[in-house]
């Protein structure tokens, strides 16, 4: 039922020439219907690609945290999904810094003070993070998430 409810989406935009908002946390959605991703989190742009750019060289924690909680087929349905740890915020009471910075591996003191600005971090790429090291590894799931989107375009 969603592959029909994608495609009818796709029918339309491409009948009608226009572009489609859509809001999802599943990620293997966005690797097959989207062109630009915008990733937020307690109402604020957290990082922005274009889909191919997103799922091949992510650059912030909370990108990876859905990357990380997606389903794999490579993976034995026998453990548990992962998560991301803690809660969302208020969404009437954020923090002073990060709303991510409570549940995020990387926090450092100024994500709680200080909300870190949206920076150019790549071709058509942004993300508004503090932490300037390298992210974990979630490159085999979106390796082949990256080649879905990319089988889509062609």
């Amino acid at each position: 039922m969603q592959r029909q409810i994608l495609a009818l989406l796709d029918e339309l935009r491409q009948r009608f020439n226009t572009a489609i908002v859509f809001i999802t946390h599943d990620l293997g959605v966005i690797a097959e219907i989207a062109d630009r991703v915008i990733v937020m989190y307690g109402g604020r742009v957290m990082e922005q690609a274009d889909v191919h750019t997103l799922f091949a060289d992510y650059r912030h924690p909370y990108t990876e945290g859905l990357l990380r909680s997606v389903p794999r087929p490579d993976v034995t349905s026998h453990g548990a999904l992962a998560t991301i740890a803690g809660n969302p915020p208020d969404l009437a009471h954020l923090p002073a810094g990060c709303p991510f910075a409570p549940r995020c591996v990387y926090r450092e003191p100024r994500c709680d003070t200080q909300m870190p600005d949206l920076l150019d971090v790549g071709p058509d790429h942004w993300r508004a993070c503090h932490h300037v090291g390298a992210l974990g590894n979630c490159r085999p799931w979106h390796e082949r998430a990256a080649r879905a989107a990319a089988a889509r375009c062609r």
